[in-house]
């Protein structure tokens, strides 16, 4: 964006705050930046990606010996989950664990699954940063385990990925074609409502 659109935002963000009685703490402020960190990613113009630092937390991690251990890696793999595509069938294992219900017993699939997630954050894609005024697609899948989508946009060259997203459902084999679809078309609308509400044109590819 240009600097006369970032100063007008800006302006405007802090309008509604002040109407609103809020205040900004200056010195945790940063303006006219084109990088930056933000939540746990690297935010720049070409995209967003994990802090190096988190994903090297990953890789050392050691193998989980109980429960809290799981649970721990759980939580950090799944904040990134939206860089993984598939991540609900690849850390189905793993999740099994975090249940305090299930005894535990770290076999060959949870091995598989955990060193399955290190690897898929080692290779995380960087995202795109989404434009509306740039062709968008959502490409929808399902499986025995659940369902997966991913939503990308056309910068004149090629699709990127802005967000991998999948969710476990009971068994859907057993559904229809129609109401399959549905489910499908119903997920990747709950989930990015924000991007496809109100755009005039979105490709759905499944």
């Amino acid at each position: 964006r240009r600097l006369d659109e970032h100063v007008e935002h800006l302006r405007t963000v802090l309008e509604r705050l002040r109407q609103a009685k809020y205040k900004a703490n200056r010195d945790k402020c940063e303006f006219a930046q084109q990088e930056l960190e933000y939540l746990g990613h690297y935010v720049t113009p070409q995209g967003i990606r994990p802090l190096a630092d988190k994903i090297e937390a990953l890789r050392v991690w050691p193998e989980p010996t109980n429960t809290t251990n799981v649970c721990s890696f759980m939580g950090l793999a799944g904040y990134y989950q939206r860089f993984i595509t598939g991540y609900s069938r690849i850390a189905a294992p793993m999740t099994r664990l975090q249940s305090p219900k299930v005894p535990f017993v770290f076999d060959d699939d949870a091995r598989r699954s955990f060193q399955a997630l290190k690897t898929a954050m080692l290779m995380a894609p960087v995202l795109s940063i989404y434009d509306p005024t740039l062709p968008t697609r959502v490409t929808t899948d399902a499986s025995d385990y659940g369902i997966g989508a991913v939503l990308q946009q056309h910068d004149g060259g090629d699709w990127h990925p802005m967000e991998y997203f999948s969710h476990k459902v009971p068994p859907i084999n057993s559904l229809d074609d129609a109401r399959k679809n549905e489910l499908l078309a119903l997920m990747a609308l709950k989930r990015w409502p924000h991007f496809l509400l109100g755009r005039r044109r979105f490709t759905w590819v499944r």
